[in-house]
């Protein structure tokens, strides 16, 4: 017999997101939470968390907005101390990023920052 084929589920932007949230900000475990949600599997989640940690990586530092109804102390103490990582990492890699040009300036001798003062072409 054969098996019924089935059009893939589509899920909103919005839905892996919050999904997303659970895994990366709350530490759930990816297994609780696609269960939680009616996930087929948990192939699904993971491939959304590992797709938003190389974005993450790649330099695209995003929180969650913080929810109207989670303003309460222990809410706003999380959320700062989420700012404050998201911050350290962006520092990090600026400070790499800048290392890595000053090297090429001085391995190439050639200038790759832009003066200050200088004309914009037209």
């Amino acid at each position: 017999m054969k098996a019924l084929l089935t059009e893939p589920k589509v899920y909103s932007k919005a839905f892996k997101e919050k999904l997303i949230v659970k895994v990366v900000y709350q530490n759930l475990s990816i297994k609780e939470v696609a269960y939680d949600h009616g996930l087929p599997n948990t192939h699904i989640l993971s491939n959304w968390v590992s797709i938003y940690k190389r974005g993450l990586e790649k330099g695209a530092v995003s929180l969650p907005l913080m929810n109207p109804n989670e303003k309460d102390s222990k809410a706003l103490k999380a959320h700062i101390k989420q700012l404050e990582k998201a911050l350290e990492k962006a520092n990090v890699m600026i400070y790499g990023l800048n290392s890595m040009i000053d090297y090429a300036e001085k391995e190439l001798k050639v200038p790759l920052r832009k003066k200050h003062g200088t004309k914009q072409s037209r």
